[in-house]
């Protein structure tokens, strides 16, 4: 969890998608608690290619969690599907958001 450590702000990292039809991310952001929010979705990829806007109206949630710690987040990323040594800057995944 370096990245997230060294950075103080959300990090990101692509996901298998349950469909081939959409694109998946799985997303750590810092809370103003404290807390950590560890959240995948998936995106249409009809969305991602014309450009669209993506919010929560539009992408499916497929994990949501609340960690307490920094030692938690590891976990909460590999049961969201994501290997955490995956996590980065979201511009380096092509992160929509």
């Amino acid at each position: 969890m370096n990245r997230l450590l060294m950075s103080q702000s959300e990090v990101a990292a692509r996901r298998r998608s349950a469909s081939a039809a959409s694109e998946s991310w799985v997303w750590v952001i810092p809370l103003e608690t404290g807390n950590f929010r560890v959240r995948a979705f998936e995106v249409p990829r009809e969305l991602l290619a014309e450009d669209n806007d993506i919010y929560d109206g539009n992408m499916s949630v497929v994990y949501d969690e609340v960690v307490s710690s920094i030692d938690d987040v590891d976990e909460s990323v590999e049961r969201a599907g994501v290997n955490p040594e995956e996590l980065d800057a979201p511009w380096k995944c092509n992160f929509p958001l």
